[in-house]
């Protein structure tokens, strides 16, 4: 059930036809290791370790828990952007690309170093997937229990099923989404409250076709790269509208809060192939970008791509110790095969661990906010700064890719700009 499935890999008929009216068709093809659920980039979250399911921020509990939208108050991003790199560690430890980086920084670098720069960064990759680069986009407003918010997000996902950096493929991923959330409070004695919540996402998604390390390199080359990208590399689109369910249990005045989340329900995404971005673009909004002579679009290959949901329970203690703020945060996540496998042989004490993700923040005023965190056994780290209608927040921290935990760690930083005002 953890697996997704997506697609490209998409051939162009090319040559002479029989008919006039032929159409080249273009296919879908699968792929088994990315999941390309919708999740849009959470900077506190991750800092602690991927945790705070029973004590998000306002706005974060969008994507997260939107049971807290039960609690009132005023949140608005106006935007936020939030920009995640991954695979820093080897890089920088490489004298060679750091002098490159250096050379383009200060504006002199030679006709080879982007080329070079991009080699060493696809042969850091490694073998299996891995994630390249992440950007987030985002508008929220939380007015009472009703959060509405818009998200635009673009991620590189890599795979390599080769030994060098040339068998890379490169796929980069769009998604647009428009999100309506929101929270009821059932129940608050002082002692005791329980609140639930709603949020519902409508997504379109688009991806490209897998781009190898050569193509890339080709395309560097290139004098006409956008053309490239736009009229001659396939790429798929389609829609969903997952949505995420949660319900939280506070006691002694929300000291102590547990949660229970179901996430990415309703993740199937009805998706068409295309010959190109433009081809994409045009089915949206008939003309509204110019084909060229001679391009022919493809006949599209309607197909549905299943994303995976997730189970999740949440604990967090946050102690009233003015000045200070102080969270201690727990979840349990990907609960549902584990689950499923308390009755079968295979399962084991330990892997309960393997599911445990701790987090901690510390805030001095609610001006400047430190964070830890452990993500399934790798350490995250970041801190933030909430000044007035503004916040900065930073964080690194290691994830797991691989099929396995301890198969392949990988690092990654996250600076998050926010002009509006939000807090738990």
């Amino acid at each position: 059930m953890k697996k997704a499935i997506i697609i490209l890999l998409i051939a162009l008929i090319a040559g002479s036809f029989a008919f006039a009216d032929d159409v080249p068709k273009v296919d879908p093809v699968t792929y088994d290791d990315i999941n390309f659920a919708y999740q849009p980039g959470l900077a506190r979250y991750d800092a602690m370790g991927q945790s705070g399911l029973a004590l998000p921020s306002r706005l974060d509990s969008f994507y997260t828990n939107p049971a807290a939208l039960s609690k009132s108050g005023f949140a608005l991003n106006l935007p936020s952007f939030s920009f995640t790199w991954y695979n820093l560690e080897k890089l920088v430890n490489d004298p060679d690309a750091v002098a490159i980086i250096e050379r383009i920084i200060k504006g002199n670098p030679s006709d080879e170093d982007a080329i070079t720069l991009a080699q060493k960064f696809l042969n850091n990759l490694g073998g299996g997937r891995n994630m390249i680069a992440k950007l987030d986009m985002d508008v929220s407003l939380k007015l009472g229990m009703l959060g509405l918010g818009t998200n635009v997000q673009v991620k590189i996902h890599s795979l390599n099923q080769g030994s060098s950096w040339a068998s890379t493929s490169v796929i980069p991923e769009v998604n647009a989404a428009q999100t309506v959330a929101l929270g009821v409070e059932l129940l608050d004695t002082g002692a005791l409250s329980l609140s639930a919540g709603v949020a519902v996402h409508g997504v379109y998604k688009a991806y490209y076709k897998a781009l190898n390390g050569s193509t890339i390199v080709d395309l560097m080359k290139s004098d006409n790269i956008g053309e490239t990208l736009l009229w001659a590399t396939p790429v798929m689109g389609g829609y969903a509208i997952p949505f995420d369910v949660g319900v939280t249990l506070g006691l002694l005045n929300d000291t102590m809060t547990i949660s229970a989340t179901a996430n990415n329900l309703n993740g199937k995404y009805h998706m068409k192939s295309f010959g190109g971005a433009g081809d994409l673009v045009n089915s949206i909004s008939k003309g509204a970008v110019k084909v060229p002579a001679g391009h022919i679009s493809g006949e599209s290959v309607d197909f549905d791509v299943e994303t995976p949901w997730s189970l999740n329970f949440g604990f967090a203690f946050a102690p009233n110790v003015p000045g200070l703020n102080p969270v201690v945060t727990a979840d349990l996540v990907d609960m549902y095969e584990l689950i499923r496998s308390f009755s079968s042989t295979d399962f084991r004490a330990s892997d309960l661990l393997l599911h445990l993700n701790l987090g901690a923040e510390l805030g001095v005023f609610n001006i400047v906010k430190v964070r830890a965190g452990v993500n399934r056994g790798y350490l995250s780290v970041g801190a933030g700064i909430w000044l007035p209608f503004m916040a900065v927040d930073a964080t690194y921290g290691w994830q797991e890719f691989g099929k396995e935990i301890g198969d392949k760690a990988v690092d990654s930083l996250t600076i998050k700009f926010t002009l509006g005002y939000d807090k738990l």
